[in-house]
This record gives structure tokens, C-alpha cells and sequence, in this order.
């Protein structure tokens, strides 16, 4: 029972009063914060003043009149002045160790693009200057980070590709672009030299033969020119080949300070890691061991089907089951870390030019001139293209493409219908989830295009259809596109789901690599034109609302560092509450003054506060499996708690303040009953 108001207080204490209670109110607190206004967001949404807590525990939620017995000489006593109190914040998708800079020598050199749009001689430029200063070894790379993935579209006249102008830079340094979204990446010929094969990590150089022959299972992750010879740019499993320098311990031991500061600072005190390897095992193990966590994270084993099969192969699930079953022991009787989770990518991303998340439909092939005009649309399914897929191998021949290019002005290779990749086919898909599932483990799935979210359903429903429903609260992350029919079911199968609010706002520039390949639009330069209210992108384009109408479970996922180093959970907040935002006018100007409109993303699908506080804290609590433990603040949970400096529900209720929301700070973040955040002005 909840001591909640002062409506029911007396109730209750006399409720209680020869009960667990009695017992309680013989031991003051260790920490009481007062005059608050506290969202409890238990299953009622009450409200209380008063909070208490004794060694890790909140022992009472209410008013200021029962906590007379709880406050003694050595209690702290923090008068919290009406602000909002919450409970600890869940961050059901985020990389947190990436969201800091580990400390390289001459191994790795960290050139920071910071996700600004560049062109390909701003690229050389910027990568130069890193290089004069790098102090790299004679094995040392130079790594172009949080790099924009369109910029890798942005050839010059003095260099037609990624790899002419990374090989301008040095033709003995590899370099890599690693794109911010970690889907996309760049290379020079270096670089490509330094690959090795996945399968016995012997080297061997990625080329044109090579794709062919060796890599041949691996050849979609590579783009390549017209002689088929790569042209520098990448995408997904083609790090993995080609691998810079992975940070270890040691680089990440002078940074866990800002770590701790930077989840604190942003209220969040339970992390799910959405894809962990081994070396950031042994990172999160040092944290433990030396007490540096102040925050609870659940670690997802990443079972890679380049590895484990699953695409090209059937799944290895004992292989995989061991994996993960190792990483789970060996957290067992850690006191912040579980590692009972798995990580699966069902497909990539859907911008240009990677393409790899997986949809129904294929993606359109826009024709655009220099002045991003669209001149019309590849027609899929006319003669030419029907042509041009039942004699695939002769567009082949360098000579023939380049003719045909020149003849009808589009490559012919877009005429393939290209419908994205999926990681693993839908029956080994169902393989693995039924596996782990029986295990025990609860499934992180990459689910971004419609069909994967539709494929991923599905192996869900197998797991159910085989094991019974066991309870465990498999996820799927991003949900960009989800058919009508699939929102339904995953309302009807309760299914979390764990989105990044902030990706359902305009953002110009992204937006021209998506939707002039998913709806016909006649220029990417006209807002009203490419921001259209019809077609399959805006049906289907993060369909939060109708998810949670349906039933389904909204939890909340940053994927921090991907899009801002940061959790950013305010920003979500308010990107959930409005998915509107305001646009030049021209978007490629870059006056101050240019003149704006207001652009939505499908405004239908907003979501009120109270989804949004929901989805960070008990529905993130339901998906990381500890909602008797964590999520709303209620006598008998883990004291993890935070205070704001703002009162979001007055600015949640009128459009011209939403975005205000986020600029909210966290003033006080107490982790299992210990504060590990406090920002409070002084008195």
C-alpha cells in the first residue's frame, strides 16, 4: 500500500500502522525530498510531495505529514521547492560508452566532423589538418568521426569519389570515415588494404576480384564504380572487414568520469547497451569492480549473422546460445549490469545511398539535376528495366553500363527494384528468436523498414507459438516504417517498441536521402512538395500514436551517439509532444534571416506528456525486464529518482513552449539511493 495525498493519508497510516509500517517508522530516513511536485507514474499516475528513502529503498511516497517519525538528526532533508520529481529515467537503446572519447596513442587518431555537412574538398581539407597533427605510428589510422552520411554523396570537381579524395590525403595512412549514423563509411585504398576475412581474419585486400571471389558473400556491403572496382564508400558489416583500432580499457579509463557525469546530467539511471562486444564487456566489468556505475544497464551480446549465420546460412544457436550464455554468467552477481539480452539487426538504415533497411515495397529511383530538380522517376516496370533484370550480368561490362547510362540517363543497375537487406531470412529469424527466447534471454531487434518490423513480428510470434508466452519483453528499436496492418499487431501481441523521438521532426537534409526514394516528389527543394501529407512515407513514417491506441508498449531509445553524444531525454520529449519544427523556407540558404514555415512530420501521430514520461520510465522499466524494481517511484522500489528545473506540464500545453521542454535541466539524480547529480542552485 502507497501513502499517496493527504485524502487518503490517514487511511492509510492506520492501514499500516500494525504492519510493515511500524517497522519502517522506527528507522528515520537517510534521505527525504520535500514540497515536490512528484510524478510517481505508477499504474494510477498519483501524485505526492514527499519521497523517502533508507539505504537504496523508497520506504515512503507521500505528504509532509507522515514524515514526521522518518526524519532524524542525520537525515538529508532536500526542500525540492515544487519542482517536478520523476523517477530515474530508462534509456532503452543507447551505445554509452561511445558517447565519450577514449584516450588513443599513435594507434588511432579521432578526426571530429561533429555531423556537419561538408563536401568532398572540405573533407580533405579538414582530414589534412588532423593528419599534420595526428602523431599516428607506423600502424596507426586516421579516423574521420561522427562524419554526415549524405556528405559522402558530395564529390567535387577535384574528386568524383570518397576514395579519390581520402587517397589525395595519404596513399600509406588507412583512413575511415565513419558515418554518424554507423551504418555508412568511407575509405581510402590504404585502408582497403588492410582488410581481413571474418571467417579466419586472414588479409585480404578488398577489390574488384576480391568481391567477386573472397568477399563475395559480403559484396552488398560495398558500393563500387563503374569498373567494379570499390569507390570508397561502405556500408553496415564492411567495418568489421575493414577494422580500425577498437578502444580497450585502458583508453576508456581517463574518460568513465565524463560517462558518470554525462548519463547523471541527463537523468538517466537505467541504460539498456544495445550492442556490446566483449572488449566493452571488460569495460563495463572495470566499472563494476571499482564502483563506477551509476547507472543500471542491461548488456544485448550482439549475435551477427555474418558470424552465426542466419542470411547466407542457417544459424549456428548453439554457437550463438554459448555467446550469449557466457556474457549472461559472466555478469551473474553483478550488482548494476545483467546481461541477459541479445542484440539482432534485422536490417540496416533506409537513407541514400545505404539502403539497407528492409521494405515491402522497393525504393524509388528519382532522376535529379545538379539544381536538385527531380526530373522523373526510373519507371520500375517498364520495358527497359524488365529488360535490364533479365540481363543483369551484361550491365556488368563497364563499357555497356556506361552506354546505357549515356543513352537513357540513369545507371541501369537501378532498375534491380532494390528492396534492402535482411540480416536474417524469416525462417532462421524464427530460428534464432524461438532459441533464445526458451533460453531465457529477451531479443533487441533492429527493426527499421516495414518489413523488417514485419518479419521481426513474426519471429516473435513463433517464439510464443513454441515456447508459450514467457513473459519477457522482446523489443523492437527504431520502428522509421510500420505497415498499418503490423501497428496492429503489435498492439494485439503487446510488443515494446523503442523508438528515438527526435527522428520524428523535419531535418531537411536527411530527409531528401528518404523520401524522394519512398514517395514520388517533384523537388527536393519545395517543402510543400517533399513534405506532402499523402503517399507511403507519411503513412508509415513513425507511427507513434497509433501504436500506443493499438496497445503496443512505447518505451524510449536515444541511440546516442548516433544523431548527438548525448541521451538528449528532454529533447525526445518534446519532439514526441509536437514532430514539427521550423524550416527555411529556402533550405539550402544559409542567411540568418531566411524566412520559415512550419513543417510537420505527420502531426496525427503526436503523443501526450504523459506517453512520453511513460516510455522513459516504467514502460522503459517493462522493456529492460525490472518494472518490480524501477520506473515510478513507490515504497518497496530502488531510490532512483530525478528532479527538473522546469514545469514541463505547463509547457506541454501550449505549442508555442513545447520545444522548451527541451532545454529542461536535471538538478538532482539520485541512483539507489545515493545522489549522484546535484545541481541545485545554492541557497
Amino acid at each position: 500500500m502507497f501513502c499517496l495525498n493527504s485524502k487518503i493519508m490517514a487511511g492509510c497510516l492506520g492501514a499500516l500502522a500494525s504492519g510493515w509500517v511500524t517497522g519502517v517508522s522506527a528507522q528515520t530516513a537517510d534521505l527525504v525530498i520535500s514540497n515536490g511536485n512528484i510524478l510517481t507514474m505508477d499504474t494510477v499516475r498519483n501524485r505526492a510531495s514527499s519521497v523517502a528513502i533508507r539505504d537504496n529503498m523508497i520506504v515512503y511516497v507521500g505528504d509532509e505529514a507522515g514524515l514526521s517519525d522518518l526524519v532524524g538528526p542525520d537525515t538529508k532533508v532536500i526542500d525540492a521547492g515544487g519542482q517536478i520529481v520523476l523517477p530515474g529515467l530508462h534509456d532503452v537503446h543507447i551505445h554509452p560508452l561511445y558517447n565519450v572519447t577514449p584516450q588513443f596513442g599513435g594507434e588511432k587518431y579521432e578526426c571530429d566532423f561533429e555531423g556537419k555537412s561538408v563536401d568532398l574538398d572540405e573533407t580533405v581539407a579538414k582530414l589534412r589538418a588532423c593528419l599534420a597533427v595526428a602523431d599516428l605510428n607506423e600502424d596507426g589510422w586516421l579516423i574521420g568521426k561522427a562524419f554526415n552520411p549524405p556528405s559522402l554523396l558530395s564529390t567535387t570537381e577535384t574528386y568524383p569519389t570518397v576514395r579519390a579524395a581520402l587517397d589525395a590525403i595519404s596513399g600509406t595512412v588507412p583512413i575511415r570515415l565513419d558515418g554518424s549514423d554507423g551504418h555508412a563509411f568511407g575509405f581510402n585504398s590504404a585502408a582497403y588494404q588492410r582488410a581481413r576475412h571474418p571467417k579466419d581474419d586472414r588479409p585480404v585486400a578488398v577489390t574488384g576480384a576480391s568481391l567477386a571471389n573472397e568477399y563475395k558473400p559480403y559484396g552488398e556491403y560495398f558500393n563500387v564504380d563503374s569498373n567494379g572496382e570499390p569507390d570508397g564508400t561502405a556500408k553496415d558489416f564492411a567495418q568489421v572487414i575493414i577494422a580500425a583500432p577498437e578502444a580497450q580499457v585502458e583508453n576508456f579509463k581517463p574518460v568513465l568520469g565524463e560517462l558518470r557525469a554525462l548519463m547523471a546530467s541527463n537523468g538517466v539511471t537505467s541504460a539498456q547497451d544495445a550492442l556490446v562486444t566483449d572488449t566493452l564487456a571488460d569495460v563495463y566489468s572495470y566499472m563494476e569492480a571499482n564502483n563506477l556505475l551509476d547507472f543500471r544497464v542491461r548488456l544485448n551480446t550482439h549475435i551477427d549473422s555474418n558470424f552465426y549465420g542466419g542470411r547466407d546460412r542457417p544459424v549456428d544457436i548453439d554457437a550463438a546460445l554459448s555467446a550469449a550464455g557466457d556474457m549472461r554468467d559472466r555478469f551473474s552477481n553483478a550488482l548494476y549490469i545483467k546481461a541477459d539480452g541479445v542484440k539482432l539487426f534485422v536490417d540496416g538504415v533506409v537513407e541514400y545511398p545505404t539502403q539497407t533497411a528492409a521494405m515491402q515495397h522497393p525504393y524509388l529511383e528519382p532522376i535529379i539535376d545538379d539544381a536538385s530538380k527531380v526530373l522523373g522517376y526510373v519507371n520500375l516496370d517498364g520495358d527497359i528495366c524488365n529488360d535490364v533484370r533479365a540481363n543483369l550480368s551484361r550491365y556488368e561490362d563497364g563499357e555497356v553500363a556506361r552506354s546505357f547510362e549515356d543513352q537513357h540517363g540513369f545507371a541501369a543497375m537501378r532498375c534491380k527494384k532494390r528492396y534492402g537487406l535482411l540480416e536474417f531470412t524469416p525462417a532462421e529469424l524464427n530460428r534464432a528468436v524461438a532459441a533464445f527466447d526458451r533460453e531465457g534471454f529477451t531479443v533487441h531487434m533492429h527493426a527499421l523498414g516495414d518489413r523488417a518490423v514485419h518479419v521481426a513480428l513474426n519471429a516473435i510470434e513463433a517464439a510464443r507459438a513454441e515456447n508459450g508466452t514467457r513473459g519477457l519483453a522482446h523489443n523492437l528499436a527504431h520502428i522509421q516504417f510500420v505497415a498499418p496492418d503490423d501497428v496492429a499487431r503489435i498492439g494485439e501481441m503487446g510488443v515494446v517498441v523503442t523508438p528515438t523521438y527526435s527522428w520524428a521532426v523535419p531535418f531537411w537534409e536527411y530527409d531528401t536521402t528518404v523520401i524522394p526514394f519512398i514517395n514520388e516528389v517533384k523537388s527536393v527543394l519545395d517543402l510543400e512538395a517533399i513534405y506532402h501529407p499523402d503517399g507511403l512515407w507519411h503513412e508509415r513514417v513513425y507511427p507513434f500514436r497509433s501504436i500506443r491506441d493499438a496497445g503496443g508498449i512505447l518505451a524510449a531509445g536515444s541511440d546516442a551517439p548516433v544523431d548527438q553524444p548525448t541521451p538528449q531525454p528532454f529533447a525526445n520529449i518534446a519532439a514526441g509532444l509536437i514532430r514539427a519544427d521550423l524550416l527555411p523556407v529556402n533550405p539550402t540558404s544559409q542567411e540568418d534571416n531566411e524566412p520559415t514555415q512550419v513543417v510537420a512530420v505527420n502531426a496525427d501521430e503526436v503523443l501526450a506528456l504523459d506517453d512520453l514520461l511513460a516510455a522513459y520510465t516504467i514502460n522503459g522499466a517493462i522493456a529492460m525486464g525490472q518494472e518490480n524494481e524501477t520506473g515510478s517511484i513507490e515504497v518497496g522500489k530502488k531510490a532512483d529518482l530525478i528532479m527538473i528545473d522546469q514545469d514541463i506540464e505547463a509547457l506541454a500545453q501550449e505549442v508555442a513552449t513545447i520545444w522548451d521542454i527541451a532545454d529542461t535541466k536535471v538538478l538532482l539524480t539520485v541512483f539507489d539511493g545515493r545522489i549522484v547529480w546535484d545541481q541545485r542552485p545554492a541557497d
